[in-house]
C-alpha cells in the first residue's frame, strides 16, 4: 500500500507544478503561423527563435459608443534567437504618422531576416469584463 501512496503523492504534485505555470512560458507554434501571445509570454515561433509581448497599449474606442477618434493598438516586443535579441514597436488602428504603416516590421538577427506582423489585439475594448489579458496575435516570417 506504501508504494500506491507514493505514486499518488507523486502525481498529485506533478499536477499542482503544471497547475501553477506562469504566464511566461513558451508556446510553441507552426513556423509562419498567426501566435496569440500574452504580455510577459514567449512564443517560439523557430526551432531557435522566439517572440515575446512586452508591453500593449491599447486606446481603441470601445465597441458600442462613439468616438470622435478611433485610437490605436500598441504591441512593444523583443525577437531573440540563441545568441542575439531585437525589440520593436507594431500599432494598429490611428496610429499617427509615426507609427503610420507600423503593422510590420522587418529585424535582422544574425544573418536571418524576420518579418514580424500584427493583425490584432484582443479583446476589443468594451467586448470583455475589465482586466481580462491582451494579447496581440502576431506572425513572424522568416525571409
Amino acid at each position: 500500500m506504501a508504494p500506491f501512496k507514493t505514486l499518488y503523492g507523486l502525481l498529485l504534485v506533478g499536477l499542482l507544478a503544471v497547475g501553477c505555470e506562469k504566464d511566461n512560458k513558451v508556446v510553441p507554434v507552426e513556423q509562419n503561423s498567426p501566435v496569440t501571445v500574452k504580455v510577459n509570454q514567449s512564443a517560439r515561433v523557430k526551432q531557435n527563435v522566439t517572440l515575446s509581448v512586452d508591453n500593449i497599449t491599447d486606446s481603441r474606442c470601445p465597441a458600442n459608443v462613439t468616438c470622435v477618434w478611433y485610437g490605436n493598438a500598441q504591441v512593444k516586443f523583443t525577437l531573440k534567437d540563441d545568441t542575439e535579441s531585437k525589440t520593436g514597436e507594431l500599432c494598429i488602428g490611428q496610429c499617427g504618422q509615426q507609427m503610420q504603416n507600423r503593422s510590420s516590421v522587418t529585424l535582422q538577427l544574425g544573418s536571418e531576416t524576420y518579418e514580424v506582423t500584427l493583425s490584432d489585439v484582443q479583446p476589443f475594448p468594451g467586448t470583455k469584463p475589465d482586466g481580462t489579458p491582451q494579447e496581440a496575435v502576431v506572425t513572424v516570417t522568416q525571409k
